[in-house]
């Protein structure tokens, strides 16, 4: 089963980034994948240099980035879209919402349930429920960068059934700089998963290398070159049930 993280310069402006989206989508779509995912924020201008102020940037950006994901999704059919993420508003609070389609069609949205201090403070909410999808691809878990250093987090969705978590990420400038992926590599080898960790450029080299992570090695992940890039990777789901069925035994 193949899948396809769109590693993604971040751009100045909303439309900008719009625009990069949409040729990334189409470019990755045309190599047949069954899933498609975004990094995080991806339509915030400016590689959230400017993150301040929740409620603006909710103004600004999440009505014209759900239309687009609606509309790129539907352009695209039936693969599964992984929308990155947007700052939505919900009864007055704003979180870090992820979000997954088909055939321009809702299917799922999970609130970021660890903000970092640099959200809070500009006005991100916490979420409080753990999300696993269930899709043709198999059971689909959904967490947001900062998410993973939560380890009751990470059992709850492996505890529901979770075989690939879609992890998008963006690591903001005071993030310490991380060579590889030691995290996320302990989660699916601890826990039997896929992991999709979908990045920016600007975040590169300090956690937000885009990387395609099995239980038993990186399948894939991005250069160092400052463009963007698609990366795609074959997900083995029979080895990776042969894998949690070994690892439920020991």
């Amino acid at each position: 089963m193949k899948v396809s993280l769109l590693h993604m310069e971040i751009r100045s402006t909303l439309e900008d980034n719009l625009k990069a989206a949409k040729t990334a989508v189409l470019k990755a779509a045309k190599q047949k994948p069954a899933l498609i995912a975004l990094p995080e924020y991806f339509t915030v201008a400016n590689c959230m240099a400017d993150f301040t102020d929740a409620q603006k940037i909710s103004q600004e950006t999440c009505a014209k980035t759900l239309n687009f994901l609606q509309e790129i999704s539907r352009e695209i059919g039936n693969i599964y879209l992984l929308g990155g993420t947007v700052l939505e508003e919900d009864n007055g609070k704003h979180y870090n919402t992820s979000t997954l389609w088909r055939n321009g069609q809702l299917l799922a949205k999970y609130k970021k349930i660890n903000p970092i201090k640099a959200e809070i403070e500009a006005g991100v909410a916490r979420g409080n429920q753990p999300l696993v999808v269930d899709t043709d691809l198999g059971k689909l878990g959904i967490i947001v960068c900062a998410d993973t250093f939560d380890p009751p987090l990470i059992k709850k969705i492996a505890d529901l059934g979770a075989e690939i978590v879609s992890l998008p990420v963006a690591a903001m400038g005071t993030h310490p700089t991380v060579k590889g992926h030691p995290l996320t590599e302990a989660i699916a080898r601890d826990y039997g998963l896929f992991i999709l960790k979908v990045g920016n450029v600007c975040s590169n080299m300090r956690g937000g290398r885009s990387a395609i992570i099995a239980p038993w090695g990186i399948l894939g992940e991005v250069s160092d070159v400052a463009e963007d890039s698609v990366l795609t990777a074959d997900l083995d789901m029979q080895r990776l049930r042969e894998y949690r069925r070994k690892l439920s035994k020991s």
